[in-house]
């Protein structure tokens, strides 16, 4: 089975079946990676300098010198397509979904702005991935605080420019994903049968969260939980049960406590206004990526959710990233050929609609 990625198929070096460069026959897609435009961080600096918008501007004091100075050092792999190729034969993946970090989700800014970063950023990805057509895959980022302006973006990123999903924030400044102005950006996504990628910036309410990189480690995960609260219970997922929707790090917290969701739905009113179903239902159609850290973690959410909705990811090149993917897969007990496949590369390519 052969896989592309764009318009040409991958090279076949390792000597038949899939194109691989991990010294196995199983293809790797990692799901969850950043590339940068610093072109668009130009554009934006007076507008974010004016915004009060720094990147990265998580904490004080330690975790903000720590930020600053991680900027400076992953800037050669954000920079330079053969550092990043190097790294990702190291790692034993064979294609990256590209997409921009979260400090690029501008969607603090007016929208014409917003619209022409989007544009910038959605162009550099595209030339990316058009000088390694074998190695990358992009997904879109969109000016998600104007919905014509969203909508539009992402069918000329997917028409236009090939793009297989888009990378969106768990809100949108502030504003839940469940928002009645953004259903027209969820239809547009099940009419063009492209994955949706979420991933928080940072948490809203930080006031607790500003020492040991707690906007990080615990923000980032209870962002993607409300988030995946606010689809269910508003509706979104029973309005467009096409969706395919993937939630970083995990899913954050949901899937591990979903059984809440669920008695909630049954034991009161409140809880069902809007949906037909109880919540788990729902969270059996949404996918998530590997970034758990540890195998036992991962063999939860292989068990319960299936290995059909697990998709490998690195976070690359941050700090909170995971090195070693495919040994994370390997390390789960128990988990057979089949499904580690299915989690390593075949999930993602049937999700991105790489053809096979």
């Amino acid at each position: 089975m052969l896989f592309t990625c764009a318009a040409h198929a991958p090279s076949t070096e390792s000597g038949g079946g899939r194109r691989v460069s991990n010294g196995s026959k199983t293809l790797t897609v990692d799901i969850h990676c950043h590339c940068a435009c610093y072109a668009a961080g130009d554009f934006m600096k007076a507008e974010s300098e004016r915004a009060g918008k720094k990147e990265l501007a998580y904490g004080g004091g330690l975790t903000a010198e720590v930020n600053a100075q991680q900027l400076v050092d992953i800037k050669p792999k954000m920079s330079s397509v053969d550092e990043r190729l190097a790294d990702m034969d190291r790692m034993g993946v064979d294609i990256q979904a590209l997409a921009v970090p979260p400090y690029q989700f501008y969607y603090w800014a007016e929208p014409e702005s917003g619209r022409q970063a989007a544009r910038l950023m959605n162009d550099h990805l595209a030339e990316v991935a058009a000088g390694h057509p074998e190695r990358f895959v992009t997904l879109a980022t969109l000016p998600m605080q104007d919905t014509g302006m969203a909508v539009a973006e992402l069918k000329r990123c997917v028409k236009d420019l090939g793009m297989r999903g888009v990378e969106i924030s768990t809100n949108v400044n502030g504003e839940e994903l469940s928002s009645a102005r953004l259903a027209p950006f969820f239809a547009a996504a099940e009419e063009l049968d492209i994955l949706i990628f979420i991933h928080p910036s940072g948490f809203t309410h930080t006031q607790r969260f500003g020492e040991n990189y707690f906007v990080n480690l615990i923000g980032h995960p209870l962002e993607s939980t409300l988030a995946i609260g606010y689809l269910i219970f508003d509706g979104v997922l029973d309005r467009h049960p096409g969706l395919k929707i993937c939630i970083a790090h995990g899913g954050g917290y949901a899937p591990a406590y979903a059984g809440r969701f669920d008695h909630g739905f049954h034991a009161r009113p409140d809880c069902r206004q809007h949906i037909s179903e109880p919540p788990g239902s729902y969270m059996q159609r949404l996918y998530f990526d590997t970034m758990v850290f540890e195998p036992d973690q991962l063999e939860f959410l292989i068990r319960k959710y299936g290995a059909d909705h697990i998709l490998l990811g690195t976070d690359y090149p941050y700090d909170m990233g995971e090195d070693d993917p495919v040994g994370l897969v390997n390390r789960v007990e128990g988990l057979g050929d089949a499904d580690r496949e299915a989690v390593c590369g075949l999930n993602a390519a049937r999700l991105l609609n790489l053809a096979p």
